[in-house]
């Protein structure tokens, strides 16, 4: 199942099957389910993340914990295998549920089609080009945007039938999390989003690894490191690596390093996780690690290290771990 993903990804990436592949529509759609647990993994753990860190974000929205796709999102050659392994001929549907959410406890359900929400129609929003991302960041603010009066009715298709559904929420902060088909092994994030690519989903040893991966990247957009970058007229092309670009780059990495364990512990995830993530991953030589805007991975363990020993003895004394660090005023 492994090869077999790691294969798609590479045709994703491309926009389609290379030629010769001896692929049938079955192992095609064997592969887009492999992808969908990927994207439940970073559902949930993005989810937890945002809801039990919201009184560290400034920028904040109702979650209901679920994630769709759309037909339009994927390539000619997976439309049909899209289409069989999900149904997604009548409009966007369910590819993520995250346990016990507010959306799950609400009756939504794995591969429901979303016709509707608040009396809007989902069916034709937006254009229908094939992989692009217009049709589905319309999709999402729609949802948002339904959801921020804490609940949304929701008319769905199951099974041939029409359902309506009560869906509520939970506060938590203003991030989106998605699972990019990629064979490289990288995360970033850009104040809206927080991205992983299915490479580096593949790659971490367990959900703990996974979640400290995601929490660097959320603790970029917590702490508004694009919006400061970009008020100091910071480089992130060919110039990031000289001068003050690279040093004040370098600075939000390592403020995300350190955040993100306080992250991780409130949201119940192991800190350790980013320290053994770090150990095996650092060891690979990749040519953004101990760069000029990222600290060398042994200098990232150190400073994981220390902020875990801080909230260990927070916790020892009765108190609750702080973060060194906030979110910039508004």
């Amino acid at each position: 199942m492994r090869k077999l993903l790691v294969g798609l990804i590479g045709a994703l990436a491309a926009g389609s099957i290379p030629h010769g592949a001896a692929r049938g529509q079955a192992a095609t759609e064997q592969s887009l389910v492999a992808m969908r647990a990927l994207d439940q993994r970073v559902a949930t753990i993005g989810h937890r993340l945002a809801v039990a860190n919201l009184d560290l974000c400034r920028q904040r929205m109702n979650l209901p914990g679920f994630a769709v796709h759309d037909l339009s999102q994927y390539g000619p050659d997976f439309r049909a295998a899209a289409i069989a392994a999900f149904g997604l001929d009548a409009g966007p549907g369910v590819l993520a549920l995250v346990p016990d959410s507010p959306a799950e406890q609400g009756g939504l359900r794995l591969d429901d089609v979303l016709l509707g929400i608040d009396g809007r129609s989902l069916a034709g929003a937006g254009p229908a080009r094939s992989r692009t991302f217009d049709r589905m960041a319309e999709i999402l603010d729609i949802l948002e945007a339904a959801f921020a009066d804490g609940s949304a009715d929701m008319q769905v298709r199951r099974a041939g039938a029409s359902l309506s559904l009560h869906i509520g929420s939970a506060a938590g902060c203003a991030t989106r999390f998605q699972l990019i088909p990629s064979r490289r092994l990288n995360a970033q994030a850009d104040g809206r989003y927080v991205q992983i690519t299915t490479a580096i989903a593949d790659y971490v040893a367990d959900d703990d690894e996974l979640a400290a991966v995601i929490a660097h990247e959320f603790a970029h957009n917590v702490l508004g490191h694009r919006v400061r970058l970009d008020r100091a007229h910071v480089s992130r092309g060919f110039f990031a690596n000289f001068g003050s670009n690279a040093t004040r780059i370098r600075e939000t990495e390592a403020e995300a390093d350190r955040f993100s364990v306080y992250l991780l512990d409130r949201a119940g995830y192991d800190p350790e996780a980013a320290v053994r993530f770090w150990e095996r991953f650092g060891r690979r030589g990749l040519n953004f690690l101990g760069s000029p805007t990222h600290p060398n991975w042994q200098r990232r363990i150190s400073m994981i290290q220390a902020e875990i020993a801080a909230i260990r003895a927070a916790r020892a004394q009765g108190r609750i771990p702080v973060p060194p660090l906030s979110a910039p005023a508004e």
